[in-house]
């Protein structure tokens, strides 16, 4: 599960040295466009992030978890969002075998309703807005490109 944010880190390496590139040769509108990709790509790195930790959390409380018959509330977030991941984060194979196990533990309803982001299932809103395909705003590209520049 974490090669996949080993190998994007390397890649925004990469990006960014070619930003900084295009920023030193003054093609500042090509740069405006290549920045959404590296923010899209640390948005990512950090969402792998998130998704390991709960993972963590939900291998530490297996025990709880297969004693219970219903979920346990205090780990409502942490299955919720794994649940989510497992379809925005689909080269994670090890995530589908989640969603299966808690497919046949619990609720049919809930594990469809986390993965389809319905409201208020305990999906973590950071976990949403670090998949979120939303384009960075102007502001935020400048931010980084003046940080790359320096």
């Amino acid at each position: 599960m974490f090669l996949s944010p080993l190998k994007k880190d390397t890649q925004i390496k990469q990006l960014r040295r070619e930003l900084a590139q295009l920023l030193e040769s003054g093609h500042t509108q090509t740069a405006l466009i290549r920045v959404e990709h590296v923010v899209r790509e640390e948005k990512t790195v950090a969402a792998y992030e998130l998704v390991g930790i709960y993972c963590e959390l939900i291998i530490v409380r297996l025990g709880v978890i297969d004693s219970h018959k219903t979920w346990p509330n205090d780990l409502k977030e942490a299955v919720a969002s794994v649940l989510y991941a497992s379809k925005m984060l689909s080269d994670v194979a090890e995530l589908a075998d989640v969603v299966k196990y808690f497919s046949a533990k619990y609720d049919k309803y809930f594990v469809s309703a986390a993965v389809g982001l319905q409201s208020d299932f305990g999906v973590s809103r950071l976990l949403v807005d670090k998949l979120s395909v939303k384009a960075p705003d102007g502001p935020t590209k400048n931010k980084i490109l003046k940080e790359i520049a320096t």
